[in-house]
């Protein structure tokens, strides 16, 4: 490895190391950013530059030393700036145990979030956005009843996590899942206060699970997607019980012939980006990050042109390469080398991180006066965690969860006399 390959790996080594010294002690949910991010652009792109998949299409594009030698202090400085500037919230004491106060308000809380996921499916596509942040309000509802003194209100944050594996058992979709239960995780240790040992173990186990559901998960959606016909959770129990207990040649077969690290690595597309910009294509100049910002701020009836989350278009513009899933993204990283060049990106990358640290330390002192808030946080934070996101995606949903969730509670203080000084 070169000087920089080891660089970021210290880098990601030590943002692990914070994210678990934060966990039972504060609420870590930028470290969770910052770790995911490290994992996936510079981790897997180690593992695949040093045991290649030899996949025709999921491969580094660019040589290692080129690849780090721009991810690498773009992440460093970015997750320099964003421990930095969130530093003052590190030692800011949040009585948590506050939240039984609130157990009512949880309960109004998780039945309109109930409600809008029974909706979700009718209602038009102008409100599917509005409808999806307040079907996630059950999430919300449930963290704030874990608090309650009543036992029952209590086992509803259970309930929500394995209502959450069903559902995304039976819609085959698995990153909301993970990202909810290490978001209850924070909170499940924020009240434990868990050893060190029981959280290190808790990661370990949750790390596997991680790793088969990326086992089998091609394959159980392959089949979901078209039409099965039988029992989708004797399907998915099937398939995580036989990737225990396959060879390694029929676990390539069950990973559809993709390599594990593939799913992980988020390097073989942003060396596809540095590799087609600007050989292909020329450095966009920050169009897409002035689309980002005006598709965040307007709303679709007044930008009619607004830019299309996760969309083909943009991924083939930025890495020459057609795709067939939309969901792919070029990542806030890759993004801004196709905007601003090697340099650019990288002061880019320092800007986008004071932002967030920013945007965090006004929502810890919001919630010093205003203890529900806390339980919103990870709601606004859903797709600002996501490495793979390009920007359009995490802005758009930032604001206007924000927009929704402060409309919300200064409606019910309002109008339903909520109190929140209690």
């Amino acid at each position: 490895m070169g000087f920089w390959s080891y660089i970021g790996l210290i880098t990601v080594i030590y943002v692990a190391y914070k994210f678990v010294k934060r966990l039972g002690k504060g609420l870590p949910v930028l470290e969770l950013m910052l770790l995911i991010a490290g994992l996936q652009w510079i981790v897997g792109a180690l593992i695949e530059y040093r045991s290649p998949s030899m996949h025709w299409k999921y491969y580094m594009y660019v040589e290692q030393s080129t690849y780090m030698g721009f991810v690498v202090p773009a992440y460093a400085l970015f997750s320099i700036v964003v421990l930095f500037v969130i530093r003052k919230s590190v030692n800011i004491e949040v009585e948590l145990d506050r939240l039984k106060n609130y157990s009512n308000y949880g309960v109004i809380i998780f039945v309109i979030g109930v409600v809008f996921d029974v909706l979700g499916g009718v209602l038009p596509g102008a409100l599917s956005f509005l409808g999806f942040i307040l079907s996630n309000f059950k999430f919300v509802g449930a963290i704030i009843l874990y608090y309650s003194e009543n036992k029952k209100l209590k086992k509803i944050f259970y309930v929500a996590i394995i209502y959450l594996l069903i559902t995304s058992i039976f819609r085959a979709l698995f990153h909301d899942f993970l990202l909810w239960s290490v978001f209850f995780y924070m909170f499940y240790a924020l009240k434990n206060k868990p050893s060190i040992s029981k959280v290190l173990l808790t990661i370990v186990a949750g790390g596997l699970l991680a790793a088969t559901l990326q086992t089998v998960k091609s394959t159980f959606r392959s089949e979901v997607w078209n039409n099965y016909s039988g029992n989708k959770l004797e399907l998915f129990v099937g398939l995580m019980v036989d990737s225990f207990f396959v060879d390694s040649t029929e676990l390539e077969d069950l990973n559809d012939g993709v390599d594990s690290n593939v799913r992980l690595n988020q390097g073989w597309i942003i060396s596809a980006v540095m590799d087609n910009i600007p050989n292909n294509q020329e450095y966009l100049d920050g169009a897409t990050i002035s689309d980002a910002v005006f598709a965040s701020i307007l709303p679709r009836v007044l930008n009619p042109s607004k830019t299309q989350a996760g969309g083909r278009e943009n991924f083939r513009v930025f890495t020459g390469l057609e795709i067939l899933e939309a969901s792919m993204g070029i990542s806030i990283v890759g993004e801004a080398y196709g905007n601003f060049a090697h340099f650019g990106g990288i002061i880019f990358m320092i800007v986008w991180g004071f932002f967030l640290g920013k945007i965090w330390l006004y929502f810890w002192r919001k919630i010093r006066y205003n203890i529900i808030f806390i339980a919103f946080i990870p709601l606004i934070f859903l797709q600002v965690i996501k490495a793979e996101t390009e920007l359009v995606v995490v802005l758009n949903h930032l604001i206007k969860s924000m927009i929704v969730v402060f409309l919300f509670l200064w409606f019910v203080k309002k109008y339903l006399k909520w109190s929140f000084e209690k």
